[in-house]
């Protein structure tokens, strides 16, 4: 027999860390604070230095508009991910905290369908929930590029072209395992069965949940704060929580709440440095909270040469020339094995500076490819403005990265190696499309 559990038992709260995203962030307060079943609170912590039109479109008008709501806007202490979201977590009140990204919009309905999972769990089996992920926003509108189509046709096109492009995609990278990125601190995934009271329900168990759409319980997060060692867009912090949330108890896919990640590039770091604070971070958590130091350094560096490949297939693909997916795990193949030799007290002194001071080789190498290269689509002018702004601002201090390494013979040769193995790839694939599908 089901017994439906109201949902008005449960509060949620929302917490977004922010930085230079003004114009995605007032849209996606917006979806969030027009849910059918609203929020307790909604708090931003937000890190662009000068926050102030911000703070009065959440103070004077949107908590005018939703007076429901208890509406907090904070100025970030640190410009770092992971700090920001413990900062707004500390001051959240309700009984489920969703974290999602400023780029990440809900659609109507979607706190509803998830809290609803979360009432019927009665005996507090699940940990966390994520939505299910969609192609279009809630008011269905793609990206900002389609405004460029006037016509209706050709904007009905574009939008099939568009969705038809990000399936394929998402296939591709199935295919080639490029979501299986992180390696469980103790080596496996825990595993659920889903409770009587929630199998009459459209949801299912998931090993982790991704960083753009999560929510947790509230007491699940008390006892396990984001990794504040990590700085600005802390990759893989999403990763830790999650695994760490899976010991305590299972993770949902809730199939009926939708959310859209527009994946904004505004504010984001370099693909070449993403992609090496992607193996940098999860070597430094490891070292924080791996079971087996031993196997996961055999794991990784067979993971980091399954990743050179795919990510070097990817820059070929995409037409990036300079690989800088394949240079940013060049960096964590030169740097994995000095971060395991350190203690985790000697990374927490440590780790932050050279975080830093690889993020600000990333501002100029932004700088040099807006000087570069004229057809750039990933730069605009304020963005540009942005990093000037932030350079006149960098410190004169610099640690061991500022005095990079020589480029070494047997890097050369990798990286030459990598190029050959994506062509083949590449020939290989068009044969076999060529004689199983065309024909």
């Amino acid at each position: 027999m089901q017994i439906n559990i109201p949902i008005e038992k449960l509060t949620w709260a929302l917490v977004i860390p922010t930085y230079k995203r003004e114009a995605v962030l007032r849209r996606c307060l917006g979806f969030a604070a027009a849910q059918t079943y609203p929020p307790k609170e909604i708090i931003v912590v937000d890190a662009t230095p000068d926050g102030e039109q911000t703070q009065a479109y959440i103070m004077h008008e949107l908590a005018v508009k939703y007076p429901t709501i208890d509406w907090q806007y904070l100025p970030a202490k640190r410009a770092s991910s992971s700090a920001q979201r413990n900062q707004g977590i500390a001051l959240a009140t309700a009984d489920i905290i969703f974290l999602i990204d400023d780029d990440s919009f809900m659609y109507p309905d979607c706190a509803e369908e998830v809290i609803r999972i979360y009432a019927q769990d009665t005996t507090h089996q699940v940990a966390g929930i994520m939505p299910k992920l969609e192609i279009l926003q809630p008011d269905n509108q793609l990206h900002p590029c389609a405004n460029h189509f006037k016509k209706n046709n050709a904007n009905a096109f574009f939008q099939q072209f568009k969705i038809l492009q990000i399936k394929l995609r998402a296939f591709a990278k199935r295919l080639i395992k490029d979501d299986d990125i992180f390696i469980p601190y103790d080596l496996t995934f825990p595993k659920y069965t889903l409770p009587n009271t929630l199998k009459h329900l459209a949801t299912h168990p998931v090993p982790m949940i991704h960083g753009a759409r999560m929510s947790f319980r509230r007491y699940i997060l008390a006892q396990i704060h984001f990794e504040e060692a990590l700085e600005r867009y802390a990759v893989n912090e999403d990763n830790d929580v999650c695994y760490r949330a899976s010991r305590l108890g299972m993770l949902l896919h809730a199939l009926k709440a939708r959310l859209c990640h527009v994946e904004s590039s505004q504010g984001r770091l370099t693909r070449l440095t993403t992609t090496a604070l992607w193996g940098l971070n999860q070597t430094v958590l490891h070292r924080f909270h791996s079971s087996n130091l031993v196997e996961f350094k055999k794991r990784f560096r067979k993971l980091l040469w399954h990743r050179l490949f795919t990510q070097t297939i990817k820059d070929i693909l995409d037409r990036r020339w300079t690989l800088p997916s394949t240079r940013g795990i060049i960096v964590a193949f030169r740097h994995y094995e000095s971060i395991l030799s350190k203690t985790p007290a000697e990374l927490r002194a440590w780790y932050p500076q050279f975080q830093q001071t690889l993020i600000s080789q990333d501002k100029q190498e932004i700088i040099n490819m807006a000087n570069n290269d004229q057809n750039s689509r990933d730069l605009d002018q304020s963005t540009k403005e942005q990093v000037v702004t932030g350079l006149s601002l960098q410190s004169a201090d610099e640690s061991a990265l500022e005095n990079a390494e020589p480029w070494e013979s047997w890097e050369t040769k990798l990286v030459l190696w990598s190029i050959l193995i994506g062509i083949s790839g590449l020939v290989v694939l068009g044969t076999l499309i060529n004689i199983f599908l065309l024909k």
